[in-house]
């Protein structure tokens, strides 16, 4: 892993200019800027961690990376330096979008690069796009978090994935690439992927016009009507498409409660903080 400097920069956008992919774009020294969308816009506080993103490269290269940086110009990591919870009461956690509604490159936080920038993941030199179908989701990580392969969960009996926890905003907004927002968690999927525990949180934008009315799985279902089910069996269902078997999931695929949710938002922060004091000696 490379944790880089755990600093907390708060930011504004700079000036603008352009649009990439539907992102705005600023300028500095020649290098191509976006500047991050306002983060959490309900009354809970307003912060961001990142004031601007950095687009290196084109889409569908290996070479492509999303970087943040920070009011400074500093490069600052999204999974190390954004906080996890984005209010006080720690009802809301904050998302970094990775892969948004509607795309099929399968984009992620690089947790083994330097500033851990997003890219497009590679499997066999190639790289990845989802071949059952773009994504019904914004999809993508919660910071300072990580699943622990050296811990097996009792409830599923496997290790983590060694990546921060995904997240799922089923909300009626599709977010930018590199976006980071509150959202509201409601539930929690155990996905077996291969030996391993892979958590999807179900959640739902802050800023979503029926976010008040979600505070269950019951109530996601009543609101957004076959929502829960049609992600559980997507995610079942998507590396048929690539000649593979289905995926499983733990409690017989039942999506677990809030308190349960949060239960796992708590262990994998805690995990990610002992594997960063590890790194740093502490």
């Amino acid at each position: 892993f490379v944790v880089g400097p755990l600093h907390f920069p708060f930011g504004a956008p700079t000036g603008l200019s352009g649009r990439v992919g539907g992102i705005c774009l600023a300028r500095r020294n020649g290098a191509r800027f976006a500047s991050a969308p306002r983060v959490f816009r309900q009354a809970a506080r307003l912060v961001s961690k990142a004031a601007e993103i950095e687009i290196q490269g084109e889409r569908d290269t290996f070479e492509f990376r999303v970087f943040f940086r920070d009011e400074q110009g500093g490069y600052t990591s999204p999974w190390n330096d954004v906080p996890l919870y984005a209010n006080d009461e720690k009802t809301l956690v904050t998302m970094i979008t990775e892969i948004p509604r509607g795309t099929t490159a399968k984009m992620e936080i690089a947790t083994d690069e330097k500033h851990n920038p997003i890219k497009q993941d590679v499997k066999k030199g190639v790289l990845r796009h989802y071949k059952y179908g773009p994504s019904l989701v914004n999809y993508g990580a919660l910071p300072q978090t990580w699943e622990d392969p050296n811990e097996v969960n009792p409830d599923t009996q496997c290790g983590g994935d060694n990546d921060p926890v995904d997240v799922i905003d089923i909300g009626s907004e599709t977010k930018e690439m590199g976006s980071i927002y509150a959202v509201k968690p409601f539930g929690v999927l155990a996905l077996l992927d291969e030996g391993e525990t892979d958590w999807k949180v179900l959640a739902i934008n802050a800023s979503d016009p029926k976010a008040d009315l979600i505070n269950s799985v019951e109530d996601a279902n009543t609101h957004f009507p076959g929502a829960v089910d049609e992600v559980r069996e997507w995610f079942r269902m998507y590396k048929t498409a690539e000649g593979k078997g289905e995926n499983q999931y733990a409690f017989d695929g039942r999506a677990m409660d809030t308190q349960y949710t949060f239960k796992v938002i708590a262990d994998t922060h805690k995990s990610w903080k002992g594997m960063v004091d590890g790194l740093r000696g502490v």
